[in-house]
């Protein structure tokens, strides 16, 4: 089980002045040697975040009942789709970077009503919704300890496994769980084994789509498995994921991921979006610490650095974020969830900035010793953060849309893109 890095945080202000290897520096280099550009653009809205972890603790969890009192009143009677899943996770995440306990019967009984109401997290017949459930679990065990949400984890991996491709179906072009069809063994000359079909057991029996953010899912979830129970079939599965990401959907003239890629016919779209990023980062660095070697690091913080450096699409110059954020605020959407957040596939939303901002704050978490890296996001979140506790609140717990504002709400899609921000601003300027 990964803990909370409280203690050791605590005596680690004076470490990250230094950019030290890891233990075995055969294979893991130090981050000075990785030849990446951390520099902060000039152009960037630098914000100065001076609150004091009584008020940022407060405000973020002042902005969590909110969302439970008034979007959340009956946890059995929440939307069950991948939003609720991963706005959730937010709760348990804030409580891990926090060091309190205050939202584990909120996060126990929508997880306990979830897993009721589908046996597999699975309402629609997506692997990637149930897998927003099982990292959510995965979070909640990491700050609770409680095993009963290592169970459900552990449910929803075991629910997925069948639908990544193994080399043995790689190899044959069949799958039994795709019955209907074939698929190619090979795509540019490199095998198809690893990647995870976006429709998981009860969908489309011909459905030969696959798609980053279920593989990159899939990679992230077996990770945080791998760490918690030390079993190899989880790292393998993360191993594969990865591999299956960085041969085909890792774009040509950038080192962050593009979005799909069919197996009937290995044709690929190349759209960009925050949270197929976040997903891909997140289980590559947890991997990399994992397996001590280099390479997944490597691809990591190479995708964070085109990320938040130069896809002018998710940020402006002044570094806002911007992606999902365009439209009608009253209404939610997939873009607007799955921003940096996530989206709710039934019923409206938007997070996609918000899963982003979670997988760079787990990233600096781990990276703590990297002071460049940890310096280049401090102040692309701050940014944000300073935005929309300024800007994008009626400071009464309610947030909006729009993080540089004005502040239009209140708005259920808007809530929940708020929560993982608000959890990365304790990260990034609690001063333990």
């Amino acid at each position: 089980m990964h803990i909370p890095r409280l203690i050791a945080r605590a005596a680690a202000t004076a470490c990250t002045t230094t950019s030290t290897p890891t233990a075995t520096p055969t294979k893991t280099l130090p981050p000075s040697s990785t030849g990446l550009d951390y520099s902060i653009p000039s152009s960037w809205a630098l914000a100065n975040v001076s609150h004091t972890y009584d008020y940022m603790n407060h405000i973020a969890q002042e902005a969590i009942d909110v969302m439970r009192t008034s979007y959340w009143k009956d946890p059995a009677k929440v939307d069950f789709g991948w939003g609720t899943g991963t706005t959730l996770s937010a709760l348990a995440y804030k409580d891990m970077v926090a060091s309190t306990k205050t939202n584990k019967d909120t996060v126990k009984k929508i997880l306990a009503a979830a897993k009721k109401n589908n046996q597999h997290f699975d309402p629609y017949c997506y692997n990637d919704d149930a897998m927003w459930w099982g990292t959510t679990a995965m979070y909640a065990y990491r700050a609770y300890g409680d095993k009963e949400f290592l169970g459900w984890a552990k449910d929803v991996w075991n629910w997925v496994l069948p639908a990544q491709i193994t080399p043995e179906q790689a190899k044959a072009g069949k799958t039994p769980i795709r019955p209907d069809g074939t698929f190619k063994s090979t795509c540019d000359g490199k095998t198809t084994a690893g990647g995870v079909f976006w429709r998981s057991q009860c969908g489309p029996k011909g459905d030969m789509g696959t798609n980053v953010i279920t593989t990159a899912l899939f990679q992230t979830l077996s990770a945080y498995l791998a760490e918690a129970t030390g079993e190899k079939k989880y790292t393998t599965a993360a191993q594969r994921a990865f591999t299956y990401i960085t041969d085909h959907l890792i774009l040509k003239d950038k080192a962050i991921p593009g979005d799909g890629l069919g197996l009937g016919s290995c044709k690929k779209n190349n759209w960009v979006f925050t949270y197929n990023t976040g997903k891909f980062v997140e289980g590559a660095i947890i991997l990399s610490h994992i397996t001590k070697d280099a390479k997944y690091k490597s691809a990591a913080l190479a995708a964070i650095i085109d990320g938040v450096k130069h896809t002018k699409n998710w940020q402006n110059e002044k570094g806002e974020i911007k992606e999902g954020q365009d439209g009608d605020p009253k209404k939610g959407n997939d873009g607007r969830q799955f921003k940096v957040f996530t989206f709710f596939r039934a019923g409206g939303g938007g997070e996609r900035g918000a899963i982003y901002i979670r997988a760079l704050t787990e990233v600096a978490r781990r990276e703590y010793q990297n002071k460049e890296l940890r310096a280049l996001l401090k102040a692309y979140i701050n940014i944000q953060y300073n935005n929309l506790i300024t800007k994008d609140t009626d400071k009464k717990g309610n947030y909006g849309v729009v993080w540089k504002g004005p502040y239009e709400g209140p708005y259920q899609s808007g809530q929940a893109n708020a929560l993982d921000l608000l959890v990365a601003g304790i990260e990034f300027n609690w001063k333990r």
